[in-house]
């Protein structure tokens, strides 16, 4: 049976979590917005924020001015009471980000790896490297509130395997959380690395005002990241967003995944390259690639005009289906700019029912493709997910 003071305990240790909760996914708030958001009293808000401004969790901030020129006193996590890491292992690369409360990053780097090479030897080089940086920071293993992980792949959250839908991936079928918990000893949040991509995207980049977006990573993948009221959406078992293996012709060439002309066979950055290989050269990169569109190469403009033509025609579905007030196009793709964006966009609108077009806007991604904005958004990811959590208690634990 719970005592009165055990009870009283555990009122207070909730009121602080959701009170530091707020703090992190939400930012600088006054006491009274605190109290009325949590529909408690002043009272109890003051002596939560009194107590952990002591332990130096949460700062004041400079007041705001209304109309009237009086001063209103914010309440802000202190950025430096704790750090979250991003890591994001892609084919040929991996990134790693330390970013502090605020999520401001304090370091970060990444490396090359051979796409050969076992998810276990990236993940224990990925391991020195993050001991090399929270040395530099000077930062303890015990600052460390948690680790958001990005692969590629579907990740099953029950079991934190990858898929093995695509055989002889590194990842494929690697419980992905034990090998890491064998490198590192922070709390892990798995996430399929486009989504991690998707998720920096709607905090800083094209969807930072929008409530309903989806966000196509168009590179040598295809990934897709649909957030809904700001909140990421996984699916049932934390396996949506594969739309790379949706097909767009049953009689297509058949994909290593098992299914026929899937999405990734047409729009990937090897396809696009082995079409524009015998006008660029054999050799041919995809910095190649943008300079040339940039140039103006009239081969380039309409390769990337009939991709984009057929992934706009295939987004439409997903826009019927999906509903979505804003779709952010991003990856190495969206790069190239109009000559990919422009076909795109005028197929995506053709083909949306017109109810749903007349409000979607479809925009470019603002922040660079690939593993580094990855990391940055698994930083912040891990800072969302650790909020949801007991590991809360860590930063405010009296």
């Amino acid at each position: 049976m719970q005592t009165k003071g055990g009870a009283l305990k555990g009122l207070r240790t909730n009121n602080r979590r959701q009170v530091l909760e707020l703090l992190l996914n939400e930012g600088p708030m006054h006491r009274a917005e605190l109290a009325r958001r949590m529909k408690t009293s002043r009272t109890t808000i003051t002596n939560i924020t009194n107590e952990l401004l002591e332990r130096e969790v949460v700062l004041n901030r400079a007041p705001d001015q209304d109309a009237s020129g009086h001063g209103h006193e914010l309440v802000a996590i202190n950025p430096s009471a704790g750090y979250s890491l991003g890591l994001d292992f892609t084919l040929d690369q991996v990134a790693i980000n330390v970013s502090d409360l605020a999520s401001s990053t304090v370091v970060q780097t990444s490396f090359a790896v051979d796409p050969a090479d076992t998810a276990e030897s990236r993940v224990a080089a990925a391991a020195v490297i993050v001991r090399q940086l929270l040395s530099r920071a000077g930062i303890d293993d015990a600052n460390i509130v948690g680790m958001g992980v990005g692969v590629p792949g579907q990740i099953d959250r029950r079991t934190y395997k990858v898929g093995g839908s695509i055989p002889g991936q590194a990842w494929s079928l690697v419980d992905v959380r034990t090998t890491l918990a064998n490198h590192l000893p922070f709390p892990i949040f798995l996430e399929n690395n486009s989504r991690l991509e998707g998720f920096a995207e709607q905090q800083w980049g094209a969807g930072k005002d929008s409530e309903n977006m989806l966000y196509l990573n168009f590179s040598s993948g295809v990934g897709l990241a649909l957030f809904d009221a700001g909140h990421l959406y996984r699916g049932s078992i934390g396996a949506a967003g594969e739309v790379g293996h949706m097909s767009t012709d049953i009689n297509g060439p058949a994909c290593p995944c098992g299914n026929r002309g899937c999405l990734v066979l047409r729009t990937g950055t090897a396809h696009v390259l082995s079409l524009l290989r015998p006008a660029l050269g054999a050799t041919a990169t995809w910095d190649d690639v943008l300079q040339e569109t940039s140039a103006g190469n009239p081969t380039c403009l309409s390769v990337l005009s009939e991709i984009g033509t057929m992934a706009g025609r295939f987004l439409a579905g997903i826009s019927n289906l999906l509903d979505p007030e804003l779709m952010v196009i991003g990856g190495e793709l969206a790069q190239t700019g109009e000559p990919f964006m422009g076909p795109l966009t005028t197929a995506l609108k053709l083909h949306t029912l017109p109810l749903t077009s007349s409000h979607l806007s479809v925009v470019q991604a603002v922040l660079p493709p690939g593993a580094s904005t990855g990391a940055r958004g698994g930083a912040a990811l891990a800072l969302r997910e650790m909020a949801g959590t007991s590991a809360i208690d860590k930063l405010g634990a009296i």
